[in-house]
């Protein structure tokens, strides 16, 4: 599901063995969230001494009817973010995307297993700046849809990735949440560090956990003569590690001076005392209204996009400024990249004057600010 490149080269018998057991070897890192949520978040940062070309940066993993995984990789052409769903066989339909962001792209994968994958050059990353990864699933009807959005630490704009259709109902987010990192270009010379903190996980009953811990461990089956690592099987370490910001968990595989200072597998954890996430609750900027014909409206918003992203929005019309009453019609929709909505409006109303009032819910379940919109001499 990662970009893989085949080099058409000839090697002797000897020669190919050697190089077939160069990898880096595969790091995990699973998270103490045993339980099914909607809701999953981690931080990752990849340190500027621990890129590797075609090294993919995993942060988000998990299992379930819409199993798939979320991260970052290095290739030459850019650093790119990916989001991936594989197929199941309680799938009644193909997994399609429903939304994609600027310059992301999707396409059928195969090969280890099938599904939809998502990729976006344009957006970058940065090594040495922190990126907040946050993954979330809602029913829609018998379907289950899912999102990616990604918050960059150096801008702190959020950006809404991409929105998949898994045909399953209730396909949540099960078992423990997984990070790796894994070498596809056999480079095990080099060392590929991520740094991983502050994840989360929002349980079905609305209570949000963090994870405070997890296993490190490193693929032992690669480790042993002929198999993939074999010429790298001590080159790798992990555990807690903090700089000026606090702790955070580490990985780091391949680099001949990399030696372990943890047991494989073995046991890591980062007291927190948080109860919930604490990034800012979205934030509405503006809205207006216009008539676009007889008889309807269509309002369009702005949103802050260093606040958290809209998730759903409640749009509602009145005949007085205080919004008291029965309203003249309501709407309510989630559509996480929706920024406008035609209003419907009652032909008896004539030319009354019309109060539009919009407020959102973000990604994690806040709510924004009210804004009020007026709209006159509606015809």
């Amino acid at each position: 599901m990662v970009y893989r490149f085949i080099f058409s080269v000839c090697f002797t018998a000897s020669a190919f063995v050697a190089n077939a057991q160069d990898s880096a070897p595969s790091s995990h890192f699973v998270f103490d969230d045993n339980f099914d949520g909607d809701i999953v978040i981690n931080e990752v940062r990849v340190p500027k001494l621990g890129e590797a070309l075609y090294t993919y940066y995993e942060a988000l993993g998990w299992r379930g009817r819409a199993a798939g995984y979320a991260g970052v990789q290095a290739l030459p052409r850019g650093h790119i973010y990916i989001f991936s769903i594989w197929d199941h066989k309680a799938h009644t339909a193909p997994i399609r995307a429903v939304h994609r962001g600027a310059e992301t792209l999707t396409q059928k994968f195969g090969g280890e297993g099938t599904g939809l994958k998502s990729w976006n050059f344009k957006l970058g990353w940065e090594t040495d700046s922190w990126y907040t990864l946050v993954a979330r699933a809602w029913p829609v009807g018998e379907h289950t849809f899912y999102g990616y959005w990604v918050r960059s630490g150096k801008t702190g704009r959020w950006t809404h990735l991409v929105t998949m259709d898994v045909a399953a109902k209730e396909a949540y987010f099960k078992g423990s949440t997984d990070a790796f990192i894994e070498d596809w270009l056999n480079t095990g010379s080099k060392p590929r560090t991520t740094n991983l903190r502050g994840g989360w996980k929002r349980k079905l009953d609305g209570q949000w956990h963090a994870f405070g811990g997890g296993r490190y461990s490193v693929n032992r089956w690669d480790l042993v003569p002929g198999k993939r690592s074999f010429n790298f099987k001590t080159n790798w370490n992990g555990g807690v590690a903090r700089d000026e910001d606090g702790p955070f968990y580490f990985m780091t595989a391949g680099g001949r001076d990399t030696k372990p200072s943890a047991a494989n597998p073995s046991q890591h954890s980062i007291k927190r005392t948080e109860t919930k996430p604490g990034y800012a609750s979205i934030n509405l900027k503006s809205a207006k209204v216009r008539l676009v014909k007889r008889g309807k409206l269509e309002l369009t918003w702005e949103t802050d996009p260093k606040t958290l992203p809209q998730f759903a929005y409640t749009i509602t019309g009145h005949d007085n400024s205080s919004g008291e009453g029965k309203p003249l019609f309501r709407i309510e929709q989630v559509k996480p990249h929706a920024r406008s909505a035609a209003l419907p409006i009652q032909l008896p109303l004539g030319q009354a004057q019309i109060f539009i009032r919009l407020r959102c819910r973000d990604i994690l379940g806040n709510q924004s600010n009210l804004l009020s919109v007026e709209q006159q001499n509606v015809e």
